[in-house]
């Protein structure tokens, strides 16, 4: 029997395993743009092309994977959309799109006349993005063409787009400031977060549950609990250790051999922790120094604000660097921790994350899963400072400074969003 575990490549079909409720969610939910954010090696291409999968068994779809990575101008991305485009022309056949809107490279142009002829017809054409970090560069070189974009984009009936990057797309927040228009990221559902398997997907990972008849794996229960103890159900790292583990159709004990962070993986971590604002590397260190840490005893590191303590923590668990075991914090998998120990002494010289606190403050008050004590309590905070700063606008008057001025729109953003996500928690 062949090792039937997967560390290189996207993964589909029977390959493929749980996310059946955030798949759903992004094929039939309400909004018509979503942007999924999670760390590299988290599953965001093998989600994009299940969602292609599934969509060519629903008439109303017509799925299209555009793979952004390389491009580097507005004119790329249309490079990359019209390739795509020409590896699957029987998908668009039923559209009856001219010969010369099919030879154009112009994004606008291509996505304009297909979710018109798609709208007419009753389908919808599903824009898959992939490696959409590319967007930062561009919205910061070419503005203009990209708020066109980002208008055909969130445009409504008739296109559907679903993008995915890691947390480095925060960026776009501070790119984006300067616009006369919403941010690029305003009108996408970024609710979601791409994090580890639900338990009762991982086992089946485990296993090889999905595999054809004499494809499954042996594992006793104790080498089960194990490697989810060790992984946290990281899909990558599942699959990573499991292949390490498999003998003849089975897995063997762990050892401490087993979880070695090779220098792939510590690629991988590294890039990630880069990604981190200076308040979160230091509440992951100060949780992986402590072995595990009882929550209220981070208040004094990185943030004062309580509720910023309280977004920082929710955003590392719901990321994968941190989890809960027993009420205590500790870090998110034994390889995350086992590279924080080797990497100790390099860390200090990681550069400083280029996505700036207001980028992040945006993101956190947008985010979902919070339980309603911590939205009000981060609403409260918000309303709190606003009070503060309109008493200096009204002493300082004429003589009021733009950054006054700026945190003043900023959190009253902020204030209507948590309002707005309070009400949708306490009605449902």
């Amino acid at each position: 029997m062949r090792n039937p575990y997967v560390t290189g490549a996207f993964v589909i079909g029977s390959n493929h395993y749980g996310r059946l409720g955030l798949l759903d969610h992004l094929l039939h939910g309400e909004s018509r743009a979503y942007w999924v954010v999670g760390n590299r090696r988290i599953g965001k291409t093998s989600l994009l092309r299940q969602l292609e999968l599934l969509a060519l068994d629903e008439s109303r779809l017509i799925p299209l994977f555009w793979d952004m990575q390389g491009c580097r101008s507005f004119a790329s991305l249309g490079n990359y959309l019209a390739d795509a485009l020409r590896d699957h022309p029987d998908r668009f056949e039923p559209l009856g799109l001219s010969p010369d809107v099919l030879a154009t490279e112009d994004v606008l142009t291509l996505l304009t006349t297909f979710r018109r002829q798609a709208m007419r017809s009753g389908r919808e054409l599903l824009l898959l993005g992939d490696e959409t970090e590319v967007l930062i560069n561009i919205a910061r070189d070419e503005p203009e063409i990209m708020q066109r974009f980002h208008r055909e984009l969130t445009g409504g009936a008739g296109l559907r787009a679903v993008f995915t990057s890691t947390r480095q797309i925060y960026r776009m927040h501070d790119v984006c400031r300067d616009w006369p228009t919403s941010s690029f990221l305003a009108g996408f559902d970024m609710s979601q977060t791409l994090s580890s398997l639900e338990l009762e997907s991982a086992e089946p990972l485990i296993i090889q549950a999905q595999a054809p008849e004499g494809g499954h794996v042996q594992a006793g229960r104790e080498v089960i609990e194990a490697v989810i103890h060790a992984t946290n159900n990281h899909p990558f790292l599942l699959q990573l250790l499991c292949s390490r583990l498999f003998q003849e159709g089975s897995l063997r004990p762990l050892t401490d051999e087993d979880l070695c962070v090779d220098p792939m993986l510590a690629g991988f971590f590294e890039y990630d922790f880069r990604q981190l604002t200076p308040a979160g590397r230091q509440i992951i260190l100060a949780v992986h120094k402590a072995g595990s840490i009882e929550p209220a005893a981070l208040q004094n590191v990185g943030e004062d604000n309580p509720a910023d303590l309280v977004q920082h923590l929710h955003d590392l668990e719901s990321s994968g660097y941190l989890r809960r075991i027993c009420g205590r914090l500790a870090i998110g998998n034994l390889f995350l921790s086992n590279w924080l120990s080797s990497a100790a002494e390099a860390l200090d010289y990681v550069p400083p994350s280029q996505v700036s606190q207001t980028a992040m403050r945006t993101v956190f008050a947008r985010q979902q899963g919070q339980d309603v004590d911590s939205l009000v309590t981060q609403l409260n905070a918000r309303r709190a400072r606003l009070v503060e700063l309109e008493e200096a606008r009204a002493r300082d008057f004429l003589a009021v400074s733009p950054q006054v001025l700026e945190e003043i729109e900023q959190l009253q953003v902020e204030t209507r969003e948590l309002r707005s996500l309070l009400a949708r928690r306490q009605a449902g």
